[in-house]
């Protein structure tokens, strides 16, 4: 999440539009439902902050449920 408050807005334009971040996510991560909520996120057309913003959000939802699960899980 580091990353993406410190990149130029153009490139996660660029990255979100291009659909990398979705693909990265559902093909490398194999996190399907957080795919499918940035591409989501692309079908509102945000852009520079508020697309930074969205981002995080989503990134770190999907993060504290995955940890939540985790804890769950190893009790």
């Amino acid at each position: 999440m580091e990353r993406v408050r410190e990149v130029n807005v153009k490139s996660l334009e660029f990255h979100l539009y291009r659909g990398d971040f979705e693909r990265w996510t559902d093909q490398t991560l194999e996190d399907r439902e957080l795919a499918e909520r940035i591409r989501s996120l692309k079908s509102l057309s945000p852009l520079g902050d508020s697309l930074r913003d969205q981002l995080l959000l989503i990134v770190s939802k999907r993060y504290q449920r995955l940890k939540g699960q985790s804890a769950a899980e190893s009790m």
